[in-house]
């Protein structure tokens, strides 16, 4: 499992256990996707660092 399959998983689960909506979660989901470049071969650590600045 690649690092960004790990993050949405895990901000998934928080945003669950915390009780958000689905539509809060889908947001969540799809800001972390929108701030990852996959033109380059370090999109994980991409990521990574833009999970790090949503928190």
């Amino acid at each position: 499992m690649s690092d960004l399959e790990k993050l949405v998983r895990r901000r998934m689960q928080e945003e669950y256990a915390r009780g958000a909506s689905a539509e809060e979660i889908a947001k969540v989901v799809r800001d972390i996707f929108n701030s990852v470049d996959l033109s380059d071969n370090g999109s994980d650590a991409v990521a990574l660092r833009a999970a790090a600045d949503h928190q």
